[in-house]
């Protein structure tokens, strides 16, 4: 299945685009889009996964204008032509 991400934020600025397109087997789940994409992207890793290898607590993603919360990445399951936008947390002042 093919999945549009967009990258926002730090995540743009360290994977250095602002979106792409990744082909994955049908049915995967959310946590397997970000284990590729940190396995694809190894700048962009510490913004997608944390030290134990799960999707980052603080990652917003939004599938197809739904919001999605990290620590539920394995039990969301993609759709092809589903479209990805992952949000990492904004800090300064």
């Amino acid at each position: 299945m093919k999945l549009r991400v967009k990258y926002t934020a730090q995540l743009r600025s360290a994977i250095k685009r602002a979106e792409e397109v990744i082909d994955l087997p049908d049915g995967s789940p959310l946590s397997a889009l970000l284990i590729h994409l940190a396995n694809r992207h190894d700048s962009g890793r510490p913004h997608l996964l944390s030290d134990a290898g799960q999707a980052h607590a603080s990652l917003l993603v939004v599938v197809n204008e739904s919001a999605v919360s990290a620590r539920d990445a394995s039990s969301v399951q993609l759709c092809d032509g589903d479209v990805v936008l992952l949000l990492p947390p904004i800090a300064g002042g």
